[in-house]
């Protein structure tokens, strides 16, 4: 077995050990368990115990296979950053070891802070790959795929350069609007991911309308 096989067995396996917790807890457990934070912290959104414990680590080792499959059979892999393709592939692991005990804990009375917990590892994980955006050139399964960027090696370059600038900012802003109190995360967060998406579209089209 070859050394991709085996991170993605181990990887697979990291997603499903929530299980073991779960089934350990299960009868400590109600049976529905919340799902969904506002930035007040009440629940939004509650999921039977069983798809918590068993159904979201499944999907999530399926989707770990997903991402697998595309960083590896990518004609272009060879262009994609390693650190990025280790960011990639360690998302789903990390997120089924936080958010599938932390939910069964929230449901057994432990009030931790989802409604911040969340949102500031997703702002980490937008830091860290937006620092690694000008290491990977063009691919198909990684950064701004966009036909602009995908077009032009130049295009490409420069649109991840300032992506780059947009996505660290944007995981800065996350994780400090998770941090204050009140609603800041409600508007915060759709203008942050806008300016993650909406500037390095822009900015790759103005760059294509020049030749580039």
């Amino acid at each position: 077995m070859n050394s991709s096989k085996k991170f993605f067995l181990l990887t697979t396996v990291i997603c499903l050990l929530p299980m073991l917790f779960g089934i350990a807890v299960c009868g400590k457990v109600p049976a529905e368990i919340p799902m969904k934070w506002y930035s007040d912290g009440s629940v939004g959104q509650y999921m039977p115990k069983e798809v918590t414990i068993f159904g979201l680590p499944l999907f999530l080792a399926v989707i770990n296979g997903v991402v697998h499959f595309a960083i590896n059979t990518d004609p272009k892999k060879a262009n994609i950053g390693s650190s990025l393709k280790m960011i990639g592939k360690w998302i789903c692991p990390l997120a089924s070891l936080i958010a599938v005990p932390c939910a069964l804990l929230y449901g057994m009375g432990y009030r931790v802070p989802m409604e911040r917990v969340i949102p500031i590892v997703i702002g980490i994980a937008f830091v860290a790959a937006g620092n690694y955006f000008p290491k990977s050139r063009r691919n198909y399964t990684v950064g701004i795929k966009i036909p602009w960027t995908l077009n032009s090696d130049e295009n490409w370059k420069k649109t991840h350069h300032l992506a780059a600038y947009m996505w660290m900012i944007s995981g800065v802003l996350i994780i400090l609007m998770a941090i204050l109190p009140g609603g800041f995360l409600y508007v915060g967060l759709p203008a942050a991911i806008l300016l993650m998406a909406f500037v390095p579209i822009v900015y790759s089209y103005l760059l294509y309308r020049k030749g580039i």
